[in-house]
C-alpha cells in the first residue's frame, strides 16, 4: 500500500530519509500563506460594519479610497454620496497618510533606497485630497448613532451622506477626538463618509519629526487613526476608567471606577451601570442604577476596595499582571453601550534631588522617578514612528524585544504617540513610556500667538490624549514643554484638562532645565547630540570647573536627567547599507577625500541637513576623532571596522556612566534617554538600530551596558563598578580585572569578593590602573562570577594616551566634543595584532515559532579574536551565505565579543523560523582580525544542497514542490 503525501508537504528526494526531512521541515517552516495587501482587499461596494471593540466602537478599516481633488473635484455632497462612482480612486488598506496609501498601490517603489524620496513630486500634496468610504450600517430603532474622528493630520471638513458634518477650522489635530451625532442622516443600509483633507502645516497642532527625517512629501497629511462608528441606545456610556489609590506597602488599592453616562433622548431614563474588576479569582463587581434627566449627562463614580493586590513592575524588577475592567451599561433591560480595558496597579512619584552647593548644575537639583516607592534610574531610547505612519503590530513587538534585549526600561515620546496597541503591548512588557508634547513647532509658541481656534483645538487635544493614556501603567510621566516649558495661560490648558481626565503620574514642566507656574522646575537637561569620547560620560560634573562655566545646566557627562542624547551618527552594518545606498553613496561615508571634512556626507541623503539641527550630524563630526583615535582607513572594510568598534565603545560608555554614577552622593545620575531608539526610515544619524533592525555595534555596546548584573570601569577615574538592574539581592559574586598587553601578555591580575547588592544597587569594587610598561594601546577586560560561573564579561580597549576633552569649548556646543590638541586616545596599536584564528562550531534547535541557534568560538593560535561578530544568515547552494541573506531582527545573549587563545564563548540568538523563508541557517563569522568565515548551523537531519541540486520545499511554501 502506498501513501501520498499530504497536500503540501515536501516532496522526498530520492535515497533521503523520511525523518531527515520531517526534521528539516519542522525547523525551516516558511512564512504564513502571502497575505492579500490592503489595496486588493478593498471593495468598491460598501463594508459591512466591524464588530465592536473594547470600548463599543466599532473601527472604519475596511474600503477606504482616496483621490486627489485635482482629479475628483470638491463637490462635498456629490462626493459623499451612497453609490457615486470611485473608478480611479486609489483603494487602501486601512486610512493613514497619503504617502501610505500611495505605497501600499505600488507608487515610488522602493522610495528610501538613495535618495529617491526627494524626487516624490511634493506639488502632488499641494491640493486637498478626498478619503472616502462606504459602510453598511442598520441603526437600532429609539438608539442613536456616533462617528468618531480621532487624529487629522492637516484640516479636514467632514461629510456623510451628502451633509457637511464639520469644518476644517475645528477639525484639526494630530491627536485630537471629536465625536458626532450622526443618527438624522445614518441610513439602513449603505453610508457613504467623506473627508475634504487639506495639506498639514507648521500652523497645526500635528505630529512633528522635525529633524528626525527629511519631511515626508506630503509632509503627514492624512488620518492619523481610522474613524469610529458607536450604536448606542437611548444611553450612552463614555469616559470609563479607574483611578487607584494605593496604600504605600500595597497591603491595599482603594479603585473608583468612573463613567459617564449621557441620556440622548428627550425623555427621562433609567440607566443601570454594572460590571467587575477582575484577576484570576478576584472578583469586584459593582453596580448602580441612575435616573437621567433629558438630554443630559452624569457623571457616576463606584468604590472597590483590592486588598493585596498584584502589582506591576518594570520588566526587571518585577511581573506585570494586569487587572481586567469589564463594564456595561442597561436601559430598560437591553444593553446600550459597554467598555472594558486592562490595568496595573501601580504607584509612580517624581521629586528633586537635594542641591549640593559647588556641585550641582541644576539649582534646584535633577528630576527623578519611584515606581512602587523603588528609586530607578530611567534608562530609554526615542521613539520614531514610521516616516509615513504606517503601523504594524508585528514590527512594534519586535521593536520591543529589542529594547528589552538592550537591557533598556523605557521610551520616550516626544509627541507622535502610536496606536494604542503599542501601549498594550509596552503594559505587557513592562516598559516604561515618557510622554510629552514635541518640541520647536507651533506647539511652543507662546500662548499668545495661538487664534482662538488653536487655543480651543490645543483643550481638545490635552483632554483626548490624557484620557487615553491615563489608565496604561507603562505610562510613567507626561512632559507638558519639550525644549520650552509651558506658559502660564498653556499650563491652563494643559493641567487642568488632565486633571479632568484623573491623571494619575507625575506631570513634568519641560525636558530640558526649564519651569514652568504650576508645575515648576524640570530639573531635566537635554544633549550632546554628536561624537564625544567615553571618558566624556564619566566626567560626572567635573567638566563645568573645568570651562568655568558652574552654571551649565545643559549637555555634560552622566547627571542628572538628560532627556535625549549620544553621540550622534550611527555607522550601520554592511548589509545595512547595501539595502538602502549605492556603491557611491556608501563611497562619500568613507572616502578618505571627504569623509572627515566639512563636506562629509554634504551629498549623502541619509545624513542630510534636514534644518538648521542638524547641519552638526553630518559624518566628518562623527568621522573625524575615530580617524586620530583608531587610525586612517583605506575602504569601506577598514571603515566599517572601525566605526562598529567605536559606535560600541561610546554607546556602552554612556550608559555605563549614567548607571555607574547613579549613586554619587552630590551628582547623582537619574536617567537617560538615547537620541534615538530608531529611525522613521534607514538612517546614519541618532539610532541603536535601524529600520531594517540592523544591529550595529551601538546596539551591542548599549546591550552590554545593560545586563541585568554587570561590571563596568569608569573611564575618567579608573574604578572598576558592579551594578545590580534587577529587582533581587544579589550575593557570593567575584570580580576580576586583568590588564593585558596589546601583544597578550597579562600585566596585572586583581581579584575581589563584591559585597552583596541590594536591587538597583552599584558599588565600586576595585580599580583598574595600566601598570608602567604596558603598551600604548592596551586591553581591560572585567569578569564577574558566581559560584564559578561567568555573571557578566566586559572587555575594554584602552590608551595610556587618554582623551583630552576641551570642556571650555565643548559645553554649550551640544554638537558632541572638542579635543584639545593631540588630545584623542591612540588605539592604533590594534592595527598591528595579528591575524586571529577560531575553532567554531553551531547548531540550531525549534522552539515554537522560534529557531534558537548556538555557536560557539574558541580562539586558537596566538592573537586575540578582537570585536568577533556572528550573523545567522540563509543558506544557498552549496551552503553559501546567500546575497541580502542576513536574518532579521534577531537576538543575541552576547556579540561583538573578543577572545584571547584559550578562551571560548557561546552565542546563542533567537529568530523567527519564518524568516529563514525556507532556507537553511549559516553563521557567518568575522572581526576586527578575524577574516570572514561561515559555519553551518542546520541540524545534521536537514540537508544543505549542493550547487545545481535543485531546492525543496517546506509544508508552509507557496507551492510545496521541487524548484530550480
Amino acid at each position: 500500500m502506498t501513501t501520498q503525501p499530504t497536500a503540501g508537504a515536501p516532496m522526498p528526494k530520492p535515497g533521503r530519509p523520511l525523518a531527515a526531512l520531517a526534521a528539516c521541515a519542522i525547523l525551516t517552516s516558511a512564512a504564513p500563506p502571502y497575505a492579500v495587501s490592503g489595496a486588493a482587499r478593498a471593495r468598491a461596494e460598501p463594508a459591512a460594519l466591524a464588530p465592536a471593540g473594547e470600548d463599543g466602537a466599532s473601527e472604519l478599516v475596511r474600503g477606504w479610497r482616496i483621490q486627489s481633488s485635482a482629479v475628483a473635484g470638491r463637490d462635498g455632497a456629490r462626493i459623499s454620496r451612497p453609490g457615486y462612482r470611485t473608478s480611479g480612486w486609489l483603494p487602501i488598506g486601512r486610512p493613514g497618510t497619503l504617502m501610505a496609501g500611495l505605497l501600499e498601490n505600488g507608487r515610488y517603489p522602493n522610495v528610501f533606497y538613495s535618495d529617491r524620496l526627494a524626487s516624490v513630486p511634493a506639488g502632488r500634496f499641494a491640493v486637498n485630497w478626498w478619503y472616502r468610504d462606504e459602510v453598511v450600517l442598520h441603526p437600532r430603532r429609539g438608539g442613536r448613532t456616533f462617528l468618531i474622528m480621532d487624529g487629522v493630520s492637516g484640516t479636514a471638513d467632514l461629510w456623510v451622506n451628502g451633509v457637511r458634518i464639520d469644518g476644517r477650522s475645528r477639525l484639526q489635530g494630530s491627536y485630537s477626538r471629536f465625536e458626532y451625532d450622526v443618527t438624522r442622516y445614518a441610513r439602513d443600509g449603505a453610508n457613504a463618509i467623506a473627508l475634504d483633507v487639506a495639506n498639514k502645516a507648521k500652523t497645526y497642532l500635528t505630529g512633528s519629526r522635525l529633524d528626525w527625517n527629511p519631511a515626508a512629501p506630503d509632509q503627514g497629511t492624512g488620518l492619523e487613526r481610522p474613524p469610529k462608528v458607536v450604536q448606542d441606545g437611548p444611553v450612552s456610556l463614555r469616559d470609563v476608567h479607574v483611578v487607584q489609590r494605593n496604600a504605600g506597602d500595597f497591603s491595599r488599592s482603594d479603585l473608583t471606577v468612573k463613567a459617564l453616562l449621557r441620556n440622548n433622548t428627550g425623555t427621562v431614563r433609567r440607566a443601570e451601570f454594572s460590571g467587575a474588576v477582575e484577576r484570576g479569582a478576584t472578583r469586584l463587581p459593582f453596580r448602580t442604577t441612575v435616573t437621567l434627566p433629558p438630554n443630559t449627562a452624569r457623571p457616576v463614580a463606584l468604590g472597590l476596595r483590592l486588598d493585596h493586590p498584584d502589582v506591576w513592575w518594570p520588566y526587571q524588577l518585577g511581573g506585570q499582571p494586569l487587572y481586567h475592567l469589564a463594564a456595561h451599561l442597561r436601559t430598560g433591560g437591553t444593553e446600550t453601550g459597554r467598555y472594558a480595558e486592562d490595568f496595573g496597579i501601580r504607584t509612580v512619584t517624581s521629586s528633586l534631588t537635594r542641591a549640593v552647593p559647588g556641585r550641582t548644575h541644576v539649582p534646584h537639583g535633577y528630576r527623578r522617578f519611584e515606581i512602587n516607592g523603588v528609586p530607578i534610574v530611567i534608562r530609554g531610547g526615542g521613539w520614531s514612528p514610521d516616516m509615513f505612519l504606517r503601523y504594524s503590530p508585528r514590527d512594534i513587538h519586535d521593536q520591543l524585544a529589542y529594547v528589552k534585549d538592550l537591557g533598556l526600561n523605557a521610551l520616550r515620546f516626544e509627541g507622535n504617540f502610536p496606536p494604542d496597541d503599542m501601549f498594550r503591548q509596552m503594559d505587557r512588557a513592562g516598559i516604561l513610556a515618557m510622554t510629552g508634547w514635541q518640541c520647536c513647532d507651533r506647539w511652543e509658541d507662546p500662548y499668545a500667538e495661538w487664534s482662538k481656534e488653536l487655543q480651543a483645538n490645543a483643550a481638545v487635544q490635552a483632554a483626548a490624549v490624557a484620557r487615553r493614556l491615563r489608565d496604561h501603567p507603562s505610562v510613567f510621566a507626561f512632559f507638558q514643554g519639550s525644549d520650552a516649558a509651558p506658559d502660564a495661560a498653556k499650563e491652563g490648558v494643559y493641567v487642568p484638562a488632565f486633571e479632568a481626565a484623573d491623571w494619575g503620574t507625575p506631570q513634568i514642566a519641560s525636558a530640558e532645565d526649564k519651569a514652568s507656574p504650576r508645575l515648576g522646575p524640570s530639573g531635566a537637561k537635554e544633549g550632546p547630540y554628536g561624537y564625544v569620547p567615553p571618558v566624556y560620560w564619566w566626567s560626572n560634573g567635573r567638566e563645568t570647573a573645568d570651562a568655568g562655566d558652574p552654571s551649565s545646566t545643559n549637555a555634560g557627562s552622566a547627571w542628572g536627567f538628560d532627556t535625549e542624547t549620544s553621540a550622534g551618527n550611527t555607522v550601520p552594518t554592511r548589509d545595512s547599507l547595501d539595502r538602502f545606498l549605492t556603491p557611491r553613496d556608501q563611497a562619500a561615508l568613507w572616502d578618505p577625500a571627504t569623509a572627515r571634512g566639512p563636506r562629509s556626507g554634504r551629498d549623502l541623503f541619509h545624513v542630510y541637513p534636514y534644518n538648521d539641527y542638524t547641519r552638526t550630524a553630518r559624518m566628518g563630526q562623527y568621522n573625524t576623532p575615530l580617524w586620530h583615535r583608531y587610525g586612517p582607513w583605506s575602504d569601506m572594510a577598514s571603515y566599517q571596522r572601525i566605526a562598529q568598534m567605536g559606535g560600541y565603545e561610546i554607546a556602552r560608555a554612556q550608559f555605563e556612566a549614567y548607571i555607574g554614577n547613579s549613586r554619587d552622593p552630590a551628582n547623582p545620575s537619574t536617567g537617560v534617554i538615547y537620541w534615538m531608539l530608531n529611525k522613521a526610515w534607514p538612517s546614519l544619524q541618532w539610532n541603536l538600530f535601524n529600520q531594517d533592525f540592523d544591529q550595529p555595534g551601538v546596539y551591542f555596546g548599549a546591550k552590554k551596558a545593560g545586563e541585568p548584573v554587570h561590571v563596568m570601569y569608569d573611564y575618567a577615574s579608573g574604578a572598576v563598578k558592579v551594578a545590580n538592574l534587577t529587582g533581587t539581592r544579589q550575593d557570593g559574586l567575584a570580580a576580576r580585572a586583568r590588564l593585558i598587553d596589546i601583544d597578550g601578555t597579562v600585566k596585572r591580575t586583581s581579584r575581589v569578593a563584591v559585597p552583596a547588592l541590594a536591587a538597583q544597587d552599584v558599588r565600586t569594587v576595585a580599580a583598574a590602573r595600566a601598570p608602567k610598561g604596558i603598551s600604548r594601546t592596551y586591553f581591560l577586560e572585567l569578569t564577574l562570577t558566581r559560584r564559578g560561573a561567568t555573571v557578566s564579561r566586559n572587555v575594554y580597549w584602552l590608551s595610556t594616551r587618554p582623551d583630552a576633552v576641551d570642556w571650555r569649548n565643548t559645553l554649550g556646543r551640544g554638537s558632541g566634543a572638542a579635543f584639545r590638541p593631540d588630545g584623542y586616545a591612540d588605539l592604533t596599536g590594534l592595527r598591528g595584532l595579528p591575524r586571529a584564528a577560531v575553532r567554531a562550531s553551531a547548531a540550531t534547535r525549534r522552539d515554537g515559532a522560534d529557531l534558537v541557534t548556538t555557536v560557539t568560538i574558541s580562539a586558537t593560535g596566538t592573537a586575540p579574536a578582537v570585536f568577533t561578530r556572528a550573523d545567522v544568515r540563509r543558506a544557498g547552494p552549496g551552503g553559501r551565505p546567500l546575497h541580502g541573506g542576513q536574518v532579521l531582527p534577531i537576538r543575541w545573549n552576547d556579540n561583538d565579543v573578543t577572545l584571547w587563545p584559550g578562551q571560548s564563548q557561546t552565542l546563542t540568538a533567537r529568530y523567527r523560523a519564518s524568516d529563514l523563508r525556507g532556507a537553511v541557517p549559516v553563521v557567518g563569522l568575522g572581526g576586527w582580525n578575524l577574516p570572514a568565515l561561515t559555519v553551518p548551523a542546520a541540524p545534521r537531519a536537514c540537508p544543505v544542497p549542493a550547487v545545481g541540486e535543485p531546492r525543496w520545499f517546506t509544508p508552509r511554501s507557496r507551492r510545496g514542490r521541487w524548484r530550480r
